[in-house]
């Protein structure tokens, strides 16, 4: 049975909300959304940026969405959320990683 608590409720929003951000970055070209970034200052070509950074967020916002759901639907494990908070800063940081080490291809 679907059980909306206020844990499901902040789960699902905040996934919703990201999932959008992800969109807007990757697909409307909304970097400034990305803190620090500056696109006269970075040596990455924006269009990097924009299918790196864009694809991160979505997975991470889809990813916290359906968590949302799952939570709505079971009753989860307390341990879970530090999981997927653990699973969120890899992500993050893998996406840092990529983008600092990033060179054009020579092809």
């Amino acid at each position: 049975m679907v059980t909306l608590d206020s844990i499901a409720i902040e789960w699902l929003a905040s996934g919703a909300l990201v999932t959008i951000l992800g969109v807007l970055i990757k697909f409307a070209g909304w970097t400034w959304l990305l803190a620090g970034y500056s696109e006269s200052a970075s040596s990455v070509p924006d269009d990097v940026v924009r299918d790196i950074a864009g694809n991160t967020v979505l997975r991470i916002g889809i990813a916290v969405l359906a968590f949302g759901i799952l939570a709505s639907v079971i009753d989860l494990p307390s341990y879970l959320g530090t999981v997927v908070g653990a699973a969120i800063v890899l992500a993050v940081l893998r996406l840092l990683y990529r983008l600092n080490t990033w060179s054009p291809s020579t092809s």
